[in-house]
């Protein structure tokens, strides 16, 4: 009780605050709902999606994504690289100040990607950017020049990763895990957005305008980012006018959002997938991982993969809005560019699993599970408790391995609970999660890398694969475009076809805004609440 009327406190002074103007002179606030928080606003060791979304306001980064998919500076006016393609030269713009008033030079710069080359372990979550960088220096205030290894393929996607983070806000710490722990409530970025208060109990954030960045102030005073427990309670704030974005509008209830007066729905062929992820951990790690040795067996994991409606998925939970996913890499990356076509479907077949497990040994048993020696195929199926459609999801995959003589056991779980259990513990069977890959296929491919299991964080599958670890550091080093997409065809069906990832359906982003309060919003790939499309938004006369 106490906690829901502190909650309301806050949120009122930040109402109350943002109508007496600030930075964009425009007196007004946006305000955002979305169903999860940020797990930290520490850039070296955030997972969720959440945290990245304020990252993107809030600090700045040398280049940037422009919405049609090129890349433009953000921090950097312009750069060049050198012939033999090691040496990569950015200049800074004018004015680039902190949010507290300093001015910012390409030394912090510098610094702050240099801190990721020396201490990987703690910058977790960014070091796979550095991958190849040999040296980074700031031979004067505006310019960063970085020398690599090896000629690097996707440098503008790699720079447009690295944040400038403040330099005194991330040098005291002695330890990786220190650094990792520390909690960044009170970021300082160049971003046109400034924190103002984080409240992670509640989930409620407060983003003020920063009137002197360097593009020009946003013309918003700020945006509220208020968590909601459940999506119904979101969508219907939205309806009333209590909030005026919604960047997850769930399926179901976007025809309805359509209709809502006053408010603007769309729906744009995104990145986003959903997968069901099969404990793949390598079982000598000590501590051992926890999951079923019966998932270790491809006769298993293809019974498993019979065993999913896909096109059933996305019409009944995702109402028809997206379409059924085979490779990690979207068809939506680079045009289509990336997304291998020589991946053969395996077809919804209960049949074909019953089959494929008789052959391989496992009986049914007279409680309708399958077992075979010591090995029950009784599993866990987890998933994170904001989610809105795994629940369903998770019954509909129940009933299906059902049929086939295997027992899962739907389960929610706390999302931060969930990435620990994952990663790089091993402790699950199956789980429902979703991705939003990086406009370069280099990040979803990296994550089926074994480094970023015992190392790096990102894995929550587990994958090793020697040949395909090989793969991913060769494609970094292939600068002929369509060379380097031979390459990520051949590690995409590597994956598919020791699934340690099902990819059950790519989605379509549904989003909606309070048209008759706000506009100028940016609808694109990058999603209407990028730092381009809030830069842009004003509120309506």
């Amino acid at each position: 009780m106490k906690q829901k009327l502190l909650y309301v406190l806050v949120l009122a002074a930040i109402l109350l605050s943002a109508c007496g103007g600030g930075g964009g002179g425009e007196g007004t606030t946006l305000r955002f709902g979305w169903i999860g928080k940020p797990d930290t606003l520490n850039p070296a060791y955030a997972f969720l999606t959440e945290s990245y979304t304020v990252f993107d306001l809030v600090y700045s980064t040398m280049v940037t994504e422009a919405a049609d998919g090129s890349y433009m500076g953000m921090l950097a006016k312009d750069w060049s690289v050198s012939n033999d393609g090691l040496t990569w030269t950015y200049h800074l713009k004018d004015g680039i100040k902190w949010h507290n008033g300093e001015a910012f030079t390409a030394d912090q710069m510098a610094w702050a990607i240099n801190a990721i080359m020396k201490d990987p372990d703690g910058w977790a979550a960014s070091a796979n950017y550095t991958g190849g960088f040999a040296e980074v220096t700031a031979p004067d205030d505006k310019t960063v020049v970085i020398v690599t290894e090896y000629p690097i393929a996707n440098m503008d996607y790699r720079v447009s990763f690295l944040y400038a983070v403040y330099p005194p806000d991330f040098k005291g710490f002695t330890t990786s895990e220190d650094l990792q722990n520390f909690t960044n409530f009170a970021a300082i970025g160049t971003g046109p957005f400034k924190i103002n208060t984080f409240d992670k109990d509640t989930g409620v954030l407060l983003l003020g305008a920063f009137a002197d960045y360097m593009d020009g102030a946003p013309k918003i005073d700020g945006i509220v980012f208020q968590t909601f427990d459940n999506t119904d309670a979101m969508i219907q704030a939205l309806k009333v006018g209590d909030i005026d974005v919604v960047n997850e509008v769930p399926a179901s209830a976007f025809e309805t959002v359509k209709g809502y007066e006053g408010v603007t729905a769309t729906a744009i062929n995104g990145r986003y997938f959903n997968e069901l992820i099969i404990n793949s951990a390598d079982p000598n790690l000590d501590p051992a991982p926890t999951g079923n040795p019966a998932l270790a067996d491809p006769a298993v994991r293809l019974a498993i993969a019979h065993s999913i409606n896909k096109q059933d998925i996305v019409e009944v939970v995702a109402q028809g809005l997206g379409t059924p996913g085979d490779s990690i890499v979207p068809p939506t990356l680079g045009g289509g560019f990336w997304h291998s076509p020589n991946i053969q479907e395996i077809p919804f077949d209960i049949a074909e699993a019953n089959r494929v497990l008789d052959e391989a040994g496992y009986a049914l048993g007279s409680d309708g599970v399958r077992a075979k020696d010591d090995l029950r195929l009784e599993f866990r199926l987890q998933f994170p408790s904001d989610s809105a459609v795994y629940p369903r999801i998770a019954d509909m995959m129940a009933g299906w391995f059902n049929q086939a003589g295997m027992k899962a056991t739907p389960e929610a779980v706390d999302p931060d609970a969930l990435v620990a259990a994952t990663t790089p513990a091993g402790d699950y069977d199956l789980v429902l999660w979703g991705w939003g890959p990086d406009p370069d296929p280099d990040f979803i491919l990296s994550v089926m890398t074994t480094e970023q299991f015992v190392e790096g964080g990102w894995s929550d599958s587990g994958y090793h694969n020697p040949d395909y670890d090989q793969m991913y550091l060769d494609q970094q080093q292939i600068v002929d475009k369509a060379e380097r997409q031979k390459v990520i065809w051949t590690m995409q069906e590597m994956v598919f076809n020791d699934r340690p990832y099902i990819v059950l359906y790519y989605e379509k982003m549904l989003q909606a805004y309070r048209s008759d309060r706000f506009t100028g919003f940016i609808e694109s790939p990058l999603g209407i609440e990028s730092a381009q499309s809030l830069l842009n938004v004003t509120a309506v006369k």
